[in-house]
């Protein structure tokens, strides 16, 4: 039975009405979905972020006892006062015990950090050397004048 004294544009509203609640209740419920995204992200972020932190000073702690065992040689260097002060932190955090042992440590890590180059330079020493065997011998196997 239609009510004859109702407004038709009162039935479109109502409809109007609900489709709204249930766009703002799929917004809402798209939303928490974020929400909740974004924090099961952060969470594994700072799990990461703490395994990251350990094994960097795992890294550091290794680092510094290689350093401090394995150094029967002397270098004497000069450097700029920027790498001293840098040197100097080092010390004062309580990382190395000494610049020397502050020079050794960022002297092997330096090497680490470049393993790719310092392995290419490696082969053409090798090569230089051969080459220079070879012209050892080549001399040595000419006759006399």
């Amino acid at each position: 039975m239609v009510d004859e004294h109702r407004d038709p544009s009162e039935s479109f509203d109502e409809t109007t009405q609900e489709e709204q609640r249930g766009r703002k209740a799929r917004f809402t419920e798209g939303i928490d979905t974020l929400v909740d995204e974004v924090n099961k992200v952060v969470r594994v972020a700072i799990v990461n972020s703490k395994t990251t932190a350990e094994s960097i000073g795992d890294n550091i702690r290794d680092s510094v006892q290689g350093v401090r065992t394995n150094r029967d040689n002397v270098v004497m260097v000069r450097v700029d006062d920027e790498s001293l002060g840098r040197v100097d932190e080092l010390v004062e955090a309580g990382i190395v015990n000494s610049r020397s042992e502050a020079a050794a440590l960022l002297i092997t890590e330096g090497i680490k950090a470049k393993q790719g180059l310092f392995d290419r330079i490696a082969a053409k020493v090798e090569e230089i050397r051969q080459a220079k065997e070879e012209l050892r011998r080549m001399v040595e196997d000419e006759p006399q004048a």
